[in-house]
């Protein structure tokens, strides 16, 4: 029988209902690639290796994104890159771990990208160790140790204690040296504790690999430290401090001056200033951030925008 226009017509239509019948009870789910980051051949990550080994003005942040929310267990499996470690930029020296230490048993995904960054970027990561209160408990060796409340009554060997687990920490997950954020404790116990954590980690230390660095807001730190320690990082809150604070008597190529997301979401406040200034003669050390993490979502659209104009300042790209 010869078929009309019409009866083609139809059974058209009836293939293409019944395939997009089909389609729609497949099972096999594809994920979906929202955003995928660029790749780049192994020389590319050779050079940046080399450039974060030599002697520039560097970047530094207090990274949190990475970790669950404060008070929140478990680990954390992130869609978004902004909570990935693969995610930072590239040319980021060193990242400072806010809010804990990723290992492979605790949160496995950020621990290896911590791994990837610093075997194939040359990205350096610092424990955030505390000096701002003496309510820390620990064991070590076996021992339990316990600093009570006001830090007058420290022995010495609680002291070295405290900073064998503080080593222990750095050692452990393989991170590259410690950043003591000295905030509350007397100028004096700052120094105990520099003293025996600068007997393995920093210039004077077995291991000047690792990095000892100390940061600070509004005060000075004793400058008899200044020997023993790879950086020293002021935070340097416009919101709070006006500008750059800088404590009397520290080298400016060993300082870094940090700004804050914390308070500006979208412009990082004077972050770009800072990355500007320099000193009258020499260098500085370097610029950082607080809250990195909040500057991913900034207002151009760009993946931490603000902070990477803050790197191509302090450090412009060569073509």
């Amino acid at each position: 029988m010869k078929k009309t226009k019409i009866q083609i017509f139809g059974m058209l239509l009836f293939t293409l209902f019944a395939s997009l019948l089909f389609t729609g009870c497949d099972t096999e789910v594809e994920a979906l690639q929202v955003q995928k980051l660029k790749t780049y051949d192994e020389q590319y990550y050779k050079n940046l290796r080399e450039f974060k080994k030599s002697k520039h003005e560097i970047s530094y942040a207090y990274y949190e994104a990475w970790s669950p929310v404060e008070g929140v267990g478990g680990t954390k499996y992130p869609a978004s890159w902004g909570e990935r470690i693969l995610g930072l930029p590239d040319s980021l020296d060193i990242v400072n771990l806010w809010m804990g230490i990723p290992t492979k048993d605790t949160h496995p995904l950020a621990y290896e990208d911590m791994k990837i960054s610093q075997e194939k970027l040359g990205t350096r990561f610092v424990m955030h160790a505390d000096a701002s209160h003496y309510r820390h408990k620990f064991t070590v060796d076996g021992v339990n140790y316990d600093m009570g409340g006001d830090g007058n009554n420290i022995s010495d060997a609680t002291m070295a204690a405290y900073a064998k687990w503080i080593i222990n920490q750095v050692l452990e997950p393989g991170l590259d040296g410690v950043d003591v954020d000295w905030e509350g404790w007397n100028g004096p116990n700052l120094v105990r504790l520099i003293n025996e954590l600068s007997k393995e980690f920093g210039p004077k230390g077995k291991d000047p690999s690792k990095l000892l660095i100390v940061d600070f807001f509004n005060s000075n730190p004793p400058t008899s430290i200044i020997p023993y320690c790879d950086y020293f990082v002021s935070q340097s809150y416009s919101n709070q401090t006006g500008g750059i604070y800088h404590p009397a008597g520290f080298p400016y190529e060993t300082m870094i001056y940090c700004e804050t997301f914390g308070v500006f979401y979208a412009t990082g406040g004077r972050l770009l200033d800072y990355a500007r200034w320099q000193p009258s003669s020499g260098r500085k050390g370097g610029a950082g951030v607080f809250f990195l993490g909040r500057n991913y979502y900034s207002s151009s659209g760009i993946p931490y925008n603000e902070f990477r104009k803050a790197i191509q300042i302090m450090n412009p790209a060569v073509h």
